[in-house]
This record gives structure tokens, C-alpha cells and sequence, in this order.
């Protein structure tokens, strides 16, 4: 999907089917590859000359290197955090992978063995606002049924205390 809404809604479909508390790792994770290979604009904004090329942190190697370097800037388990964030680049690069293309172009999930691009191409980008709204219900459903869950387990604690 190649805007930044779907793939924060699969990082949040993910943590919360996952039970996961530190959702906002999941979601830095999902947003994090199209954040660092868009680096390149910056540049490009204020003129200054451009000397490495962004592309190669669309990689999962490079999101998993680099959440290496970053879970120590975060306050909690250093693996957990680590695994969280690869959790969302990999819900990220593999719905990357479902977009069709004009060109022979794709997701490099083999870099840095191989620059070859992988697709599957299941959906045109201007369709992804279908994907959207697929997403946007399915995760309306799950915080509908955890709270239902919840709702019903303090009920039923409540009337056992209550007997």
C-alpha cells in the first residue's frame, strides 16, 4: 500500500491481535521504511547535493539494522523493543508486496544478497483507499470485541463477588 494511513493500520490490527501494550513501536516500525527512503527530499528541499541514496532503507536488512541502533534510545526491553519494531516493517514490506507496477519495480526483500524486486501485483496503488477502508473496519471490529471481552469479564467478576 503506498500511503503511510494503511500501513499504521496494519501495524495497529497487528499489535492489537498480537496483545501488544507498546503499540506505538509497532506502528514506528510500520511507518519507518517510507519515512528514511523519503529522507532523500530533505535535501532536495534545501539544495544541498545528495551523496548516498536513501532507496536502500526501504530494505528489511536496513530496518533491522537500524532498529538495532535505535532500541537503546527507548526506555523499555531492548529485545522486545527490537521485535516490535521489525514486527511493523515486516507488516509493511509485505503489504508493499501486493502492489502492482508499470515498471519493473517492487520491494528488495533479499538486500543485500540480492537487488532483485519482489511483487505480487494483487492491487493498483489508487486502490489502496479500498485497503483503507478495509483496514479502518477490521480494526473498528477488534477494539469492538476486546471491549466487549472485557466488559463481559468485569461484569461476570463483579457477580461472583456480589454471590
Amino acid at each position: 500500500m503506498p500511503d503511510l494511513l494503511s500501513h499504521l493500520l496494519i501495524g495497529l490490527i497487528l499489535a492489537e491481535i498480537f496483545n501488544i501494550k507498546k503499540k506505538s513501536l509497532v506502528v514506528l516500525g510500520a511507518i519507518l521504511p517510507d519515512l528514511l527512503s523519503k529522507l532523500h527530499l530533505i535535501y532536495l528541499y534545501f539544495w544541498i547535493p545528495l551523496q548516498i541514496s536513501f532507496i536502500s532503507f526501504h530494505t528489511p536488512f536496513m530496518i533491522f539494522m537500524l532498529s538495532l541502533l535505535i532500541s537503546p534510545l527507548f526506555m523499555h526491553n531492548q529485545l522486545k523493543t527490537v521485535l516490535f519494531i521489525n514486527l511493523g516493517s515486516m507488516s509493511h514490506f509485505l503489504s508493499d508486496l501486493m502492489i502492482k507496477h508499470f515498471t519493473v519495480s517492487g520491494t528488495r526483500m533479499l538486500f543485500p544478497f540480492s537487488n532483485q524486486n519482489y511483487t505480487l501485483n494483487l492491487i493498483w496503488p489508487e486502490q489502496s483507499i479500498y485497503v483503507l477502508v478495509l483496514c479502518s473496519l477490521i480494526y473498528a471490529l477488534i477494539k469492538l470485541a476486546k471491549k466487549d471481552t472485557a466488559f463481559r469479564s468485569i461484569k461476570s467478576y463483579l457477580n461472583l463477588k456480589h454471590k
